[in-house]
């Protein structure tokens, strides 16, 4: 188990770091980001299977897992997540630079108004499904159930801040991490009864789709 929870721990950390490096570091546009991001989580989840053998792939998408109570609980909390995250839009939009924004994803990574649509549905769709499998999936119910609840939703919001970090004032980065914090423990409670990531990644999709409704309003 140490040496497992070990690897979990370093490789995780040593990936999202590189990840961290290649968003400021290197100057490439999001599809090339978007690869190196799919192809370092697939290698660490790799690794661990061809070194401890006690996970599979497939084991953390089971349908069968989820009842209809589950489904509905899913949906209701799917949507609530939209709501909130278009109440923290118009609650901070005076704090806010859009243009900044929109400079940055045409700039940095390359992202025109008709890539947006593309990206768009990426980010909802595959872009969060690869972070449930890998944040919740993998790393959560892979570790010891306290460490799991420590440090995985540290990781998964301190990922999210250098993709961010150029857009805000240091304070609304600070609400950013500390709400993505609180977002990764509620999707561990509840993946944890079923063992499955079909939970977190619904409410996950129903989250980015609102942000890319109003990300919509950078380009259109």
């Amino acid at each position: 188990m140490i040496k497992k929870t070990t690897y979990i721990l370093l490789s995780s950390f040593f990936t999202c770091a590189v990840l961290a490096f290649i968003e400021h570091g290197i100057e490439i546009n999001y599809v090339i980001k978007t690869v190196c991001k799919i192809s370092f989580f697939f290698i660490v989840v790799w690794v661990y299977m061809k070194l401890f053998k006690d996970f599979h792939f497939k084991q953390v998408l089971a349908l069968s897992k989820m009842g209809r109570r589950e489904w509905l609980k899913v949906m209701i909390l799917g949507i609530s997540s939209a709501g909130i995250v278009l109440a923290a839009y118009l609650l901070f939009l005076p704090q806010i630079d859009l243009n900044l924004i929109q400079q940055d994803l045409t700039d940095r990574l390359g992202i025109t108004a008709t890539g947006f649509i593309f990206v768009g549905i990426y980010v909802s769709f595959g872009n969060s499904l690869l972070e449930e499998y890998f944040f919740r999936g993998f790393i959560f119910f892979n570790l010891p159930r306290k460490w799991g609840y420590i440090y995985s939703p540290l990781l998964f919001a301190s990922y999210h801040i250098p993709m961010i970090m150029l857009w805000f004032t240091a304070e609304i980065i600070l609400i950013c991490f500390i709400g993505l914090w609180v977002i990764g423990l509620v999707f561990q409670l509840v993946n944890e009864k079923n063992r499955t990531i079909w939970a977190s990644w619904i409410i996950h999709i129903c989250a980015d789709l609102m942000i890319i409704i109003i990300g919509l309003n950078l380009f259109y």
